[in-house]
């Protein structure tokens, strides 16, 4: 592996040695509706790193804007979205299929060097499986092209494979999920986020085809806390380095605690040094 990628890597799956991240996703500011999420981003930011995330998902606007952040050398990692798709409009009727597959659009936003010059530590960018041809053999050649420009110049590359369209069903999204896993390392992904595939066996077997490392994401806003922080201990039980979770952090009612519970599950060991620590006269 790349040098600058290694460190990269380094700084956010390994800031506590245990090789696993608690990130969280924040970039809906320019693909979903504006929620009170969006507004509030710059008090949810600081609220997250005071809960101890490993590394933030932003937008290249919100990256510029917020770049203070992550600017020390104990500041969590910095990713940052290169592309923008218009799937997850809120104000859709259907919430569970928004986009008519024929609808759907997916773009390049900005290079990886751009990304770079924001103070990237990694770029994520999508990669869509269960539309037509077209849609997917665009989709695999942007990644080719955003991986490419990455190793180029040393930036780690998370693919986030989404199965959606009309050949998605319920018998074939499991299977879907895998393969799209695959193509990503097949293409050159330094890691994954995902979704979860609903049980702690068949995760655990996406787990071993990626072979790198993988971080499952939230998916939709739960009312219930208690079932993020089972998402993320089901997905490690699994053999997943971690997570990056977004509406169910960014929309809880207490963004620092519950990243702090995350936190807890993902680094036992550094929560308990806390701890002592903090219980130290």
């Amino acid at each position: 592996m790349n040098t600058s990628v290694s460190m990269r890597m380094e700084r956010l799956f390994n800031r506590h040695h245990d090789g696993c991240a608690v990130c969280v996703a924040a970039d809906h500011g320019y693909m979903s509706n504006v929620t009170p999420n969006v507004i509030n981003l710059p008090a949810i930011a600081r609220a997250v790193i005071r809960g101890g995330v490993d590394g933030m998902l932003l937008s290249p606007g919100q990256a510029n804007r917020l770049s203070f952040l992550f600017e020390r050398a104990d500041s969590p990692a910095l990713i940052v979205r290169a592309d923008w798709m218009n799937m997850p409009r809120l104000d859709r009727a259907d919430l569970n299929n928004p986009v008519p597959p024929e609808h759907l659009f997916h773009q390049k936003m900005l290079s990886a060097e751009q990304a770079l010059t924001l103070g990237a530590d990694a770029i994520t960018i999508y990669l869509f499986l269960g539309t037509d041809d077209n849609i997917e053999a665009t989709g695999i050649e942007s990644c080719a092209q955003f991986i490419g420009e990455c190793r180029k110049i040393g930036l780690p590359c998370i693919v986030e494979p989404l199965a959606f369209g009309a050949q998605v069903t319920k018998g074939n999204l499991v299977d879907l999920l895998m393969l799209g896993a695959r193509m990503a390392v097949e293409l050159g992904a330094d890691a994954l986020k995902i979704p979860y595939t609903g049980d702690v066996e068949s995760f655990s077997r996406l787990v071993r085809i990626a072979d790198i490392p993988v971080l499952v994401l939230g998916g939709a806003r739960s009312e219930d806390e208690q079932d993020t922080l089972k998402l993320l201990t089901d997905g490690l039980e699994a053999g997943c380095a971690g997570c990056l979770m977004g509406r169910r952090v960014t929309q809880s009612r207490d963004p620092e605690r519950m990243v702090r519970q995350l936190v807890q599950i993902a680094h036992p060991a550094y929560s308990m040094d806390v701890v002592e620590q903090t219980q130290q006269p």
